[in-house]
């Protein structure tokens, strides 16, 4: 086998190894492949140029795949593929003085189960108690759980 194939293996399969750390989450067939052709280069490399290059190709390739592993695993690489947004979304927080049993409101979108409602000219988060609930339907709570305003349709 030619030298040049041989090197071939031994990259693909140390940038195959790269990609499995750095882009695909979990065991895949780009790790697995990566191993099998590291492998595979060094027996090549043993079998066709003798103990001292097979060795010397052994040692390379665990040097430059630890350095790989190490470069990879550093704070700083990982900030690059980070998320540096944050989430302004808020869960309703309901005050018991706020919000009572009884009290009147109007679906602003489709309570299909839960919609946007307008009560005391705040917009929450509710739960239909009953059905599907068209907008600007006039509603009434039913009741409170928690952070769940349940609410039923008024006829």
């Amino acid at each position: 086998m030619d030298l040049f194939i041989i090197l071939l293996l031994l990259i693909g399969g140390l940038l195959l190894l790269v990609l499995e750390l750095v882009a695909i989450p979990g065991t895949t067939i780009a790790g697995i492949s990566g191993v099998g052709l590291l492998i595979y280069g060094i027996i090549r490399v043993y079998a066709e140029y003798g103990d001292t290059w097979g060795t010397i190709s052994l040692f390379v390739s665990l040097v430059i795949g630890l350095s790989l592993l190490f470069y990879s695993l550093r704070a700083k690489t990982w900030r690059r593929f980070a998320l540096n947004h944050t989430i302004e979304g808020k869960v309703n927080e309901i005050k018991e003085e706020d919000y009572k049993v009884g009290d009147k409101g109007i679906s602003i979108t489709r309570l299909a189960s839960v919609g946007i409602a307008e009560f005391n000219g705040e917009r929450i988060e509710v739960f239909s108690a009953t059905s599907f609930v068209d907008p600007k339907t006039k509603i009434e709570i039913e009741r409170i759980e928690g952070n769940k305003i349940y609410v039923r349709p008024i006829e």
